[in-house]
Formats: structure tokens, C-alpha cells, sequence
């Protein structure tokens, strides 16, 4: 003992030194919370950086007593940044001591980072747990959590792809396991609806007895009575992806996107500068002479108008003329692309009447500093193809709710008419630039970012968004990325110089893609292997588009694949890319991808309303080009009547109105069809003529023999725009050029008028109405009353409807020319006729009403986000 004394007093100072950092490290840690459930709020509110109520915590099943005492317990709870903010859901491990005392939270993990949807209503039963998330006021979709892991039929098969599925798991919820997810989405958010896991399933209320039942282990979702409910469950599956870009993608996650830019910059420069050297040494000077300043050279767009007359709806595309004078073999020269296998346009005549190719393709080099880069670009047909676009199951990453599909629709209708696929836009990271798919947002709009927008009626529109982040309400779909690459002729409009991350402030060389739109409203697809941005604007501008947009970059993530499916589950298919050099697989948006895409139908030109007709092509003279049928006949049963109707669709006939013999003499002067409207009449419809008790009114712009009543519905036509029906209550001021005629309401707001249950005599009786997308529908059947045209109309979407009666009880007729009953050249009724109008592609330059041309970059490029 003598002996230890010694040891210990010279070993004093450093027990008390420890001790002294002990005590003090342990008086520095907060005061344990309260061993109760609002003492682990505050914790883990605190742990989150945010708020926590005790009602939004939801424990995982116990891990067994040692592991849960050594490493703790999971738990799921919804933590704000702020009280009555958006609500997020985490994942963490608590410590809890055996009376309930919170210790310490680990492995904290935001599992779903969307600051704009409010995730709600978390629920936890066995290894399943459900929440909602509702943005804009309504609920974006239903999140169902396999708590035991991803499913092993949802993770690639090979080792080094289940390793990579591993480690990205542990980065995104904390476990090598990770979370089986499955998202249940709605065609149309719903506004509200009741959680319940119960047993093996999850039950989602949805009121008026209407109940969606879901199977966690088969992943199989079911309407359980009330009406229909459009919805669909999507299972979160994790596909081989390479490892350069899982890579990547990982070390991003880690470190931000200034390393990886640093690496892609020097390597991607290193490339470009050993090619350009051995160019200039190999090369004959001859192969980089140019024409002359490249930046004179004519577009396309610029010919004259008899270069341009031999181009019809811009197809086939115009030549584009050469900056070399070494032009090479089909520089600039478009050739069709014939693939045996690409889906026909339905309905199309065969043999000489045959549509031409919709594809057709070239290549063009823009680059005068590098004579050898060539862009390859494909022409899209818009009368005959139509836009869609889909969200990646990784990219954009949302903020409003579940993430994307990341594969073509599994809509039959949809799959049947596919025939091509390319790549979309950047990573949110990169921008945050806003995706809307079938209405359901996932990044809302910046304003003015170059977008391209899908209609309600089908048509693809590319252009600035307004300075506002408010949707339109005919946009169903968008898409949006950086500034417009061209924007009326101008490349790089607001002089953007970072086309994608460089430290260096350049724009590196490496592949990219566009999308742009030509002034006859034709699609073009863009595809560079060794190109910088500002090149690619003026690559869009000598291929003669008025605006463009970039898309993707960088190898692995561009590309245009021609598509043909036949039966996807079977695997049967046929695909082909644009051009070898592109590294995706063809496959790619058929299966899973992880970034968004568009993809391209043959557009199906019959009319898609909810009555259910089986629309077919009208027996009499079409629109041109007539391989496009612009009017359609159908019929609908209506109690024991049939009534039959006529479809002209949207921007393929012209409406004039003539006035009928029968009208009052001071309507005179507006009677027959003159000039070359004669000849391109397709129809006219009778309109009877108003009575001196009725005086229903008739304008032919300034003109107004028989003044507009507030009493009467209003029709509105004028050539190049859809007919305006205005119901009772109001007059409406003409613009020039317009017309009007003042017709008998039977339905308004969806609701039949007191006049369409008049009876009275068996006779031909006729109804008109424009739907919201510019359909103009005529019904006609043999009856006593008008109410059942009215309520088979209504049935085809219309909301307002009116007789074709001006109060002389004419019978109604609709002559149609290539008939037996064609058009004559007056009437002694008034009449609509309906002009043939050359089909103007369905794409166009975007600009809303309001909107300014973008002149500045848009908001901050590419904000560094850790996990």
C-alpha cells in the first residue's frame, strides 16, 4: 500500500483533470426532457430544427430489448420549422431509459423534404405505417411505408446494384434496409380524405361512400363502392443504374455539386481541347472556311414567301443552309425517317392518300471554332404526333408531395400510340425549375424559366413563364428549365453564360439537348455530342426556330429513342435511338427511370369527350389535309331516342353566318358566299330566321341590322378562332371582324331552361354548343321537344347549349359538301357555314397574356443542398 501511494499522488492531477472535463461535459448537455410523450416532442423538435406535437409521433416496432437499449428504437414523427407551417416526415433512433426517460436522438433522416406539402394523418400499425401529403389545398397523394425494407422484387439483381441500393438507403432513411414505398395518386388531387390501417390494409375514406382499399403485400389498390375513383398505386423500385452516375449522384449528395462540377469541367475540357488540337493539325484548311459572318446567315424561316408556300403547315421542314463552305453530304438536308414498325396514325387513309412521315431528321454544325461537331436534329410532325411528359421516380425531386412515375403511363390508350422517347430536363438541385404531370405539381413554376407547356386540348407550347407563379387553367402538364437557348430569333436572349455547372463560369463541352419550336409550329429535338450552350442557341436559330429550350446534358442522360410498343408486360417492343453515339439505354423511359422524360404519340384525331360515342370520321368532303379527319359524326341514345351528332373540331373550319331571305329586310346584304369562301365551304347549318315576335338578334361586325338583345344567348364567330357562346344576361361588345347571332338558350351552367321542355309539333329539331377546348357539336333528332339534344350535348361536355331556331320552326338540317345534300350558295334561313382551313400544327409559341420576354438569368442556377 506504502508503494501505491506514490503512484497515485503522481497520477492525481490527471484523474482530477478528467473528472473536471467530465463534470463539466455533462453539465454542458441540456436537461433530459420530462419522461413523457411532450418531453420526446420537444426533443425531437429540437433534434429537427423545428416544432413537433405529440399527436404527430408514431413508434416502429421494437427492435428486441438489446438492440433497442444499445442503439434505440426507430420512431417516424411530422416535425414544421415553425408552428402551422408545412410539415415534414422524419425518421430517427431514439434511447429511451427503462422509465421512459428520452436520452438522445440518432440517425436523423428527412424522409420526404417537401417544404410546400404538408405531410398529415401518420399512422403506424406492424411494420406499415401511411400518410397523406396536401399542397394547393388538396391531397397530392397517399404514402404507404414497408418499414421492414425495400422489397427485394424492388431492388436490381445484380451485387454491386443491391450494395449501391444499400448505401444510398442508409443515406436516405438511416438504414441499409431502407423503406419500401408505394405512393397512391389520384388522376385528380382530392380535396380530402380519411386514413385507416387496419389488419393488412390501408382504407382511405374519400366520402359519398366511395372507399379506396389497398394491399400492402400485393401492392394492388380497389375501389370499394360508391362511384368510380381514378386512382392508381405506384410501387417505388430501385432499377440498375450505372455506377459513374450512382457515383456521382452520391458524392453529391455528400459534398455538393462544386466537386463534381470541378471533375466533369476538367475532364470534359480535357477532351475538348486534344480534339480541337488534333484537328488543326490533321485537318486541310479548306474544311474551316466559312461561307461568310455565320451570324448572317438566312434561316429557313427568313426565305421568301414563295420558298415558303412550297412547305405547307411547315412539313416537310425547309432546308437549312450551310455556315461551311464545305458542305457536307445531307448537311442541312431533312430526310424522313421510315422505320417499318412506327405506329400509323389511326384512322388514316393507306396507298396514295397516306399521311407523309411525321420524323424527319438532319444534322447541321453551328460551331465555327469546331468544324467537326455536328448536331443532329429530329422534326416532330405536330399535325399527326402530340407532347407528354413524366416525372422520375428520383428527379425533379418534388416539394409538394410523392415524386413521379419515372415510366411511360401504363394507360393502353396511351402505350398504343407511343412512338419515341427522350430525356428531360436538369436535377432539382440544379434550379429547382418547376414539373407539373396530369395537373398534380411537383415544383411549382419559376418565373421566367424557358418552359414547354401541355394543353388541355393536346397542344405542346414552348415559351418564358410569366412573371407570376399562378398556373394557367388550361395547362395540364409542364415543364421548365434555365432561360430560352433562342427566343424570336435571338440566341441566348438574356446572355446566360452558365448552360449547366462549371466553376470556370464557361459553358463546358459535353453532350446536350433542346427542344425548340418553329414559327409554322413544328417541334424540333436537338441533340449535341460535343457542344456548349450558347452554340446550341445558335444551332436553334439557324435550324430556324423562334424559341428554344435546353434540356439535358452530360453522357448517360440525353437521347431520343424511336419506340414501338407492342406489349410491355411481355417485353415485346421495338426500339431504335437517333444515333449510336447516344449512352442511354433504349429501354430507359419504357421501364424505370430515375429523371424525367417526354415522350411522343401519334396524335389520335378522335374526339375524346365523356359521353362515350364512338366518334367516326364524317362521310362528306374533310379539312385539309383530309389524312387528318377535322369532323366526325356520332350518336347518342337518349331514352328511346336516338339523337345523331356532328363533331368539327378546333382549328379546322373557319364559321362565318349568312343571313337567310326570311330575315327582315334591313338584315339584307349578307346573303350568299362570295369569293373563295365559296369554295371552301364544308357545311351549312340551318339557323331558322326570328319572327317579328321574337327579333332575335343578327351583327356582322359594325354592321348590326338586328340589334343584340340582353334576352337571347349570343354565338360569336370569326375566322382563326373558336365560336364564343355567351348565355342570357348580357351583350357582348364585338371585335372587328366578328359576327354574331342570337339564338334560343336550352341549357345553362349544365342545366336545362324552362324552353327546352317546350312541346310542341314531331319535327327535325337541331342543338348547338362549343365545348372548353373549342369543339363546335350539333345535334339533331326527330322530336317534339329540344330537351333531349340539350341533354345529349351536356352528356358530350358542353355546359351551355342553344336551338337552332330563331323562331321560324324551320326544320333544322346540316348540309354537308361530298353528300347528297352539299351546301348551296343561300338560304332562306340563316345559316352557319363552316370554311375549310388548312390544320395548323399542334405545337406554338407560348405567351400568355400579360407575359414581358424574359432579359434577365432566372433566379440562382444551382443552390448546393447537403443531406
Amino acid at each position: 500500500m506504502a508503494a501505491l501511494r506514490p503512484y497515485l499522488r503522481r497520477r492525481a492531477p490527471i484523474v482530477g483533470l478528467a473528472a473536471v472535463i467530465a463534470a463539466s461535459a455533462r453539465l454542458s448537455q441540456p436537461k433530459p426532457p420530462a419522461p413523457s410523450l411532450e418531453g420526446l416532442a420537444g426533443m425531437l423538435g429540437a433534434a429537427a430544427g423545428g416544432v413537433v406535437a405529440p399527436s404527430d409521433i408514431a413508434w416502429e416496432p421494437s427492435p428486441g430489448f438489446l438492440a433497442e437499449s444499445f442503439f434505440g428504437r426507430r420512431i417516424l414523427f411530422l416535425a414544421a420549422p415553425e408552428r402551422g407551417k408545412a410539415r415534414d416526415l422524419y425518421r430517427a433512433r431514439v434511447r429511451v431509459t427503462l422509465g421512459g426517460q428520452p436520452l438522445d436522438v440518432r440517425a436523423l433522416r428527412n424522409l420526404t423534404e417537401t417544404p410546400l406539402g404538408d405531410d398529415t394523418g401518420l399512422q403506424v400499425r406492424g411494420r406499415i405505417a401511411a400518410f397523406a401529403t396536401v399542397a394547393y389545398g388538396k391531397i397530392q397523394g397517399i404514402t404507404v411505408l414497408a418499414l421492414d425494407g425495400i422489397p427485394a422484387r424492388h431492388k436490381p439483381a445484380g451485387l454491386i446494384d443491391r450494395l449501391e441500393v444499400a448505401i444510398t438507403s442508409y443515406q436516405d432513411t438511416g438504414s441499409f434496409a431502407g423503406l419500401g414505398r408505394t405512393d397512391v395518386l389520384f388522376e385528380q388531387p382530392v380535396k380530402s380524405a380519411g386514413l385507416r390501417l387496419a389488419g393488412d390494409s390501408l382504407d382511405v375514406e374519400l366520402g359519398e361512400e366511395r372507399r379506396l382499399v389497398f394491399d400492402p403485400g400485393a401492392e394492388t389498390l380497389r375501389a370499394d363502392g360508391g362511384q368510380p375513383i381514378a386512382a392508381r398505386a405506384v410501387p417505388q423500385v430501385h432499377p440498375h443504374k450505372p455506377l459513374v452516375l450512382w457515383a456521382v449522384d452520391t458524392v453529391r449528395a455528400e459534398v455538393g455539386p462544386a466537386p463534381i462540377a470541378w471533375l466533369e469541367n476538367t475532364v470534359f475540357g480535357a477532351e475538348d481541347a486534344v480534339k480541337r488540337t488534333a484537328f488543326r493539325v490533321f485537318s486541310r484548311k479548306s474544311e474551316s472556311a466559312l461561307k461568310g459572318d455565320p451570324e448572317r446567315v438566312v434561316a429557313p424561316t427568313q426565305l421568301d414567301a414563295d420558298a415558303l408556300a412550297a412547305h405547307a403547315g411547315g412539313w416537310p421542314p425547309a432546308a437549312i443552309p450551310s455556315l461551311w463552305q464545305e458542305v457536307k453530304a445531307g448537311e442541312g438536308e431533312w430526310v424522313p425517317v421510315t422505320l417499318p414498325w412506327l405506329e400509323a396514325l389511326p384512322g388514316a387513309p393507306r396507298g396514295n392518300g397516306k399521311p407523309p412521315p411525321y420524323f424527319y431528321r438532319t444534322f447541321i454544325r453551328p460551331d465555327v471554332k469546331r468544324p467537326y461537331s455536328e448536331v443532329e436534329l429530329v422534326a416532330m410532325d405536330m399535325r399527326q404526333l402530340e407532347l407528354g411528359m413524366q416525372a422520375g421516380f428520383e428527379d425533379p425531386k418534388p416539394l409538394t408531395g410523392p415524386p413521379g412515375d419515372g415510366r411511360l403511363p401504363r394507360d393502353k390508350n396511351i402505350l398504343d400510340r407511343v412512338v419515341a422517347t427522350f430525356n428531360g430536363a436538369f436535377k432539382t438541385t440544379h434550379g429547382a425549375y418547376g414539373m407539373m404531370v396530369d395537373r398534380r405539381v411537383l415544383l411549382p413554376p419559376v418565373p421566367g424559366a424557358a418552359s414547354v407547356v401541355v394543353t388541355s386540348a393536346g397542344d405542346a407550347g414552348l415559351g418564358s413563364w410569366p412573371r407570376t407563379d399562378q398556373i394557367p387553367s388550361d395547362i395540364v402538364s409542364f415543364r421548365q428549365n434555365l432561360d430560352p437557348l433562342v427566343e424570336d430569333g435571338v440566341a441566348n436572349p438574356t446572355g446566360r453564360y452558365i448552360w449547366g455547372w462549371q466553376l470556370s463560369g464557361t459553358s463546358v463541352m459535353t453532350q446536350r439537348t433542346a427542344l425548340c419550336v418553329t414559327p409554322q409550329g413544328q417541334l424540333f429535338y436537338a441533340w449535341g455530342k460535343e457542344i456548349d450552350g450558347p452554340t446550341l442557341g445558335k444551332a436553334l436559330r439557324q435550324a430556324g426556330c423562334s424559341y428554344g429550350i435546353h434540356l439535358d446534358m452530360n453522357p448517360a442522360h440525353c437521347g431520343f429513342v424511336f419506340t414501338d410498343i407492342i406489349d410491355l408486360k411481355a417485353r415485346s417492343y421495338t426500339l431504335e435511338k437517333l444515333d449510336p453515339g447516344m449512352q442511354i439505354a433504349s429501354d430507359k423511359y419504357l421501364r424505370w427511370s430515375a429523371k424525367d422524360f417526354f415522350y411522343v404519340m401519334v396524335r389520335d384525331p378522335v374526339p375524346r369527350d365523356p359521353s362515350g360515342i364512338r366518334w367516326q370520321p364524317d362521310d362528306g368532303t374533310q379539312p385539309q389535309p383530309d389524312f387528318v379527319p377535322g369532323i366526325f359524326r356520332g350518336s347518342l341514345s337518349i331514352g328511346n331516342l336516338e339523337v345523331a351528332l356532328l363533331s368539327f373540331e378546333p382549328g379546322r373550319v373557319d364559321w362565318t353566318v349568312r343571313a337567310g331571305s326570311q330575315e327582315p329586310a334591313e338584315a339584307g346584304g349578307h346573303l350568299e358566299l362570295d369569293g373563295d369562301d365559296a369554295h371552301r365551304v364544308l357545311a351549312a347549318i340551318g339557323l331558322g330566321h326570328t319572327t317579328p315576335a321574337t327579333r332575335y338578334g343578327l351583327s356582322f361586325g359594325k354592321q348590326v341590322p338586328l340589334p343584340l338583345r340582353s334576352a337571347y344567348a349570343t354565338v360569336v364567330v370569326s375566322a382563326g378562332r373558336a365560336p364564343r357562346l355567351i348565355p342570357s344576361g348580357e351583350v357582348p361588345p364585338l371585335a372587328d371582324g366578328e359576327q354574331a347571332v342570337q339564338l334560343p338558350l336550352l341549357a345553362e351552367n349544365g342545366r336545362l331552361t324552362a324552353r327546352a321542355q317546350d312541346h310542341g309539333s314531331m319535327q327535325m329539331r337541331g342543338a348547338l354548343c362549343v365545348t372548353p377546348t373549342g369543339r363546335v357539336l350539333v345535334a339533331l333528332a326527330n322530336h317534339d321537344s329540344s330537351d333531349p339534344l340539350a341533354a345529349a350535348l351536356m352528356r358530350a361536355g358542353c355546359q351551355s347549349v342553344v336551338s337552332l331556331d330563331r323562331g321560324s320552326r324551320h326544320a333544322a338540317f346540316v348540309h354537308r359538301t361530298g353528300t347528297e345534300r352539299p351546301p348551296v350558295k343561300g338560304y332562306e334561313t340563316s345559316v352557319f357555314f363552316a370554311l375549310g382551313k388548312p390544320m395548323e400544327p399542334h405545337a406554338f409559341r407560348w405567351a400568355p397574356a400579360g407575359s414581358t420576354p424574359s432579359t434577365k438569368p432566372t433566379g440562382y442556377d444551382y443552390p448546393i443542398r447537403k443531406k
